[in-house]
């Protein structure tokens, strides 16, 4: 399969699980230029390790003011990439934060990272159609 029937299959798969992530919403979001989108993905697939990591010890830490801080980067990555499931746990999860509520934030945390391992799958499935 030569890497434009890569791509349009990719598409076409990704079109399913659009709420995953929204390869048509976030190939307009930048104008459809594929090039910047797949910097775009790599750069943001690269941040999730650090960010999790970070959330993880905030609330290890009891700082929800950092995991807030945190939660909030992750929405903005996650809207970068038309990632609706992504955004809307990293949402919940510094609401949960701003709150005060420690359980409510570490299963949104349970949930955010459930959210970006589906992400990075489909991430990583755009980085091989490049």
């Amino acid at each position: 399969m030569d890497s434009s029937e890569e791509r349009a299959k990719f598409r076409e798969t990704s079109a399913q699980y659009a709420e995953v992530f929204d390869m048509g919403q976030a190939l307009s979001s930048v104008g459809g230029d594929e090039q910047f989108l797949h910097e775009l993905a790599g750069i943001i697939r690269a941040a999730w390790p650090t960010l999790l990591a970070d959330i993880r010890q905030g609330l290890e830490r009891r700082d929800l003011g950092a995991v807030a801080a945190k939660a909030h980067l992750a929405q903005v990555g996650a809207q970068s990439l038309s990632a609706r499931r992504t955004y809307q746990s990293a949402l919940q999860l510094e609401a949960a934060a701003r709150k005060g509520d420690l359980p409510a934030a570490q299963s949104g945390f349970v949930n955010l990272e459930h959210e970006v391992k589906l992400l990075c799958f489909f991430l990583n499935a755009l980085e091989d159609t490049e």
